[in-house]
């Protein structure tokens, strides 16, 4: 999966693929064969670019669905503690009411 494209990093400058899994994206950057493993596809937000429109637009999409992923995470994380925060009121009114 985008093996050989053309990037451009904002330090780097250009590069190309070498791998990526899904995960990480391997690239040889032009200048001095600098080798850099980045997190696929967070290093699409601000650093990296493909050449590529077609490869590009990938990136962003996958890039826009792991910021939704992490959102209804955080979500659900948010629910858990405020259930978690009701079940030890009930906890607590449920013993102050034993000790009467």
């Amino acid at each position: 999966m985008f093996e050989n494209e053309k990037v451009n990093h904002v330090k780097f400058g250009e590069g190309s693929v070498m791998e990526c899994d899904g995960s990480h994206i391997r690239i040889v950057f032009s200048c001095n064969n600098v080798e850099k493993t980045f997190a696929y596809p967070g290093a699409f937000d601000k650093f990296v670019s493909f050449q590529s429109e077609e490869a590009q637009h990938v990136a962003e999409e996958e890039l826009t669905q792991v910021k939704l992923n992490q959102k209804k995470l955080e979500a659900m994380k948010k629910l858990i503690l405020q259930e978690n925060e009701r079940r030890k009121e009930e906890a607590l009114k449920a013993k102050a009411k034993r000790k009467r």
